[in-house]
């Protein structure tokens, strides 16, 4: 029941929100366009295109919490005394044709995201679980837990991260029909979260005793991570991601088989844990990878090294000594091509085309019906930067309200000098200086594990930041693939 009515109050926190968003980005939708099919582009060397984004995070939530401030008691809430997001987030990329052959045109791309963001909350909410002991009733070996009596409280936490990738890396397409034959990147990740809460309830059950014991912690603490990754991607057949001419509507499958590898390292750490907190938080990994028929080794106290890291799929290593081996995958994605116009750089209207996934239309047809919500994609200019040269000039995560699509986020297309100077500015502004932790205590280790859910929801966010960057890679571990002979090696543009 707890579960049942946590997850109603979720409902009724985010539905205002999205009906709020949908009615904000009504006049940004994107416009229809009566746009003639697109040829195989023919690329130049030195030809490129720029995009990214800002975000101001206080901006993006202030007017939600605006409604939450103004009415608590429809949100679950008694009191609040105080509810904030402050923070910003960048995400800018440069591409650029760096060398062509008659086969194979070598793309390089460069990319920063950021993120800081800082969150404080103090709110007195009904429903908390009381602090106690209490007892369940025992049916032979099986606990039937008991049921845990409810108070109101005052709850606060505050959230301090910041977050830093970086990426550079080429992709060779074929000169024929733009198909993907091999990707490599490197990229880096730096990020330093600090957590503090106030009156934050831990639940524990014992099984055995079947017993539920409550208990109400201050926790704090701090995480840091400093990783470098090299990711390789080889395709065969070549990944026929654009599948030329593309034309309003379009709707087709692109098969191939990936053989992907990488090479990781670097740290992730968790300071002040004691000893028995330590083993414990291990001993739940441990377990969960296990549960999912994986046994690993490098993974038994922090620092974390990404480079002593080996991970087994029965006696098959998936990762060793941070290292993923070849291992081909196979990889069948379904693409729609919905046409549209857009201003681009040059402040010149534009023909374009948002590559999706098939199962998103808008309309959604009631003989076929849409499986998405929403599409998200490149959009593939074919007239630009020059006539004839389409490349990807952004990204856009769509969603569809009656017959218009409107954009929730876009990395839009900008001059690729001013995507180059975003990333350089991006790599200064968030620049991760590690904070000194205090002790972490059981915010890790005991129900409800808030600790691990905190990393969890940062990492979603970072991930949603990099899948906008990382267009057309498949989502798959990493390859050490080498192309072949004839053409120039892709991490050598």
């Amino acid at each position: 029941m707890r579960n049942r009515r946590d997850a109603m109050r979720l409902l009724k926190l985010g539905l205002p929100f999205v009906v709020a968003l949908a009615i904000a980005l009504s006049a940004l939708a994107v416009p229809a366009s009566a746009a003639t099919s697109a040829s195989v582009p023919t690329w130049t060397q030195g030809q490129s295109v720029g995009y990214g984004t800002n975000y101001d995070l206080g901006s993006l939530a202030g007017t939600y919490l605006d409604m939450v401030k103004s009415n608590p008691t429809a949100y679950g809430f008694q009191s609040i005394q105080e509810l904030n997001v402050t923070g910003s987030l960048d995400s800018w990329q440069v591409d650029t044709v760096s060398q062509v052959t008659s086969s194979y045109y070598t793309l390089a791309s460069q990319a920063a995201e950021g993120m800081k963001l800082h969150v404080a909350a103090n709110v007195t909410v009904a429903g908390l679980p009381q602090a106690g002991t209490y007892t369940g009733t025992m049916y032979g070996t099986l606990c039937t837990p008991p049921t845990v009596p409810t108070t109101s409280g005052t709850v606060a936490a505050t959230l301090d991260a910041t977050i830093l990738a970086t990426s550079s890396g080429t992709s060779l397409l074929q000169v024929s029909d733009l198909a993907y034959h091999s990707v490599v990147d490197n990229s880096t990740f730096q990020a330093d979260i600090a957590f503090s809460g106030y009156h934050l309830p831990a639940e524990t059950t014992n099984t055995t005793t079947c017993t539920v014991t409550v208990a109400y912690e201050s926790p704090t603490f701090s995480m840091t991570a400093n990783t470098q990754h090299q990711v390789r991607m080889l395709f065969s057949p070549a990944w026929d991601y654009f599948n030329f001419p593309i034309s309003d509507n379009k709707t087709w499958w692109a098969n191939t088989t990936a053989t992907v590898g990488a090479t990781l390292s670097g740290t992730v750490n968790v300071q002040g844990l004691s000893s028995a907190d330590e083993q414990a938080f291990f001993g739940n990994l441990t377990l969960a990878l296990h549960n999912a028929g994986l046994t690993a080794t490098g993974l038994s106290s922090f620092p974390i090294d990404l480079s002593k890291v080996s991970i087994l799929v029965g006696p098959s290593y998936l990762v060793n000594q941070g290292v993923v081996t070849d291992y081909p995958v196979p990889l069948d994605a379904n693409f729609r091509a919905i046409a549209s116009a857009e201003s681009l750089s040059d402040n010149t209207i534009h023909s374009t085309y948002l590559i999706t996934d098939a199962s998103y239309q808008c309309p959604a047809y009631s003989s076929s019906p849409s499986l998405l919500p929403f599409g998200y994609g490149a959009v593939y200019a074919p007239d630009f930067p020059a006539a004839g040269a389409g490349m990807v000039v952004g990204y856009q995560l769509v969603v569809c309200t009656g017959t218009a699509n409107f954009p929730v986020v876009e990395l839009k297309n900008t001059s690729p000098a001013t995507a180059q100077q975003k990333i350089g500015q991006t790599e200064t502004t968030y620049q991760v200086v590690p904070t000194q932790s205090n002790a972490l205590a059981d915010f890790f280790t005991q129900p409800p594990y808030l600790g691990p859910i905190l990393i969890v929801a940062v990492m979603v966010v970072v991930g949603a930041l990099l899948v906008m960057r990382r267009r057309r890679r498949p989502a798959m571990a990493p390859p050490g693939a080498q192309p072949p002979a004839t053409p120039p090696p892709p991490g050598n543009p």
